[in-house]
């Protein structure tokens, strides 16, 4: 079995808020767990014992509720030049900025007092890869929240801040 990592799918961010498309409970279970950062194998062991198994995720994926991850910038190594070391440093510390004023301000006036918990998730974090951690929370919560389209404006929006985020470690 290959160990493939998923991520929801408009389609299946919207199955969790809606219910529209009708999935089977313990499809929807599994559906609720991928989020990006777990791999199959993962997955599956949490769900076992509901009988789920390889073909429930293949499933998913088929009906379009899951995507496969894309894993080339994690794979792909880091370009560093010794020149521009300062420059992307600063880049760095403005793209943390950035992301923390986004994070923030997208909480604050989206979820209010709902939205605590992530705020003091976004006050912790100190790297990068930890705005990108909270890509999955911050979306469920918002899709719990928002309409669909404010819902999707905001996943573009926070997309395209972590696009410019430089090549981060995979996680062991």
């Amino acid at each position: 079995m290959q160990n493939i990592i998923f991520d929801k799918t408009d389609k299946g961010r919207d199955e969790i808020i809606s219910r529209r498309y009708r999935l089977a409970s313990r499809l929807r279970t599994l559906l609720v767990l991928v989020d990006g950062k777990h791999d199959s194998k993962d997955l599956l062991s949490k769900v076992v014992t509901l009988g789920l198994n390889q073909a429930s995720i293949e499933e998913l994926e088929q009906q379009g509720f899951i995507q496969r991850q894309n894993s080339s910038a994690v794979i792909a190594p880091p370009v560093a030049v010794e020149d521009d070391a300062l420059n992307s440093q600063i880049n760095s510390v403005e793209l943390f900025q950035v992301l923390y004023d986004f994070y923030t301000e997208s909480i604050k006036q989206n979820m209010g007092l709902r939205g605590y918990n992530l705020q003091f998730i976004v006050e912790r974090a100190t790297t990068l890869q930890d705005f990108h951690d909270l890509r999955a929370p911050f979306l469920d919560a918002i899709n719990k929240i928002q309409t669909p389209k404010k819902a999707l404006e905001l996943r573009d929006q926070l997309d395209e801040l972590l696009s410019i985020v430089p090549n981060l470690p995979a996680k062991p």
